[in-house]
């Protein structure tokens, strides 16, 4: 019998909500946008492109890894630089794997094509659109 076992490493991001009570941590998008009320189209135009950079590298492993539950709460930015991070993968999975058919995610966040059972990569750009919807309009 074989087991796998997948190991995760996780930068630090720092700079958020709660780093005056001593942790470290990130602020969400939304979140960062009620602190700050006055955020530009420049950076949340390079909040975007860093996502999809993020989804690029997730999209060129082999096999390409699908989030499934892409949604501003599970994007990070570091209030230090405004670097922004993809984090929560628990309900990531490979694709073409037995359980890429199983329908997970956050319902406002999740492409139609999840429902059918019968989807690929493609389910997180179609949730970065939605998040980028909700950044831009903070609802």
């Amino acid at each position: 019998m074989s087991f796998l076992c997948v190991l995760v490493l996780q930068q630090p991001c720092h700079g958020g909500d709660d780093e005056h009570e001593g942790k470290a941590a990130a602020s969400t998008p939304l979140r960062f946008r009620k602190k700050h009320n006055k955020v530009g189209m420049k950076a949340m135009r390079g909040w975007a492109i860093q996502i999809l950079t993020g989804l690029e590298y997730l999209q060129s492993q082999e096999p390409s890894i699908i989030h499934r539950d892409l949604r501003c709460d599970n994007i990070f930015i570091n209030g230090h630089d405004g670097q922004v991070k993809i984090g929560d993968f628990g309900l990531a999975t490979f694709l073409h794997q037995r359980k890429t058919r199983s329908i997970k995610g956050t319902l406002e966040f999740m492409a139609p094509e999840l429902f059918t059972g019968n989807y690929n990569e493609l389910v997180d750009i179609y949730s970065f659109g939605i998040c980028m919807l909700e950044m831009v309009t903070c609802e």
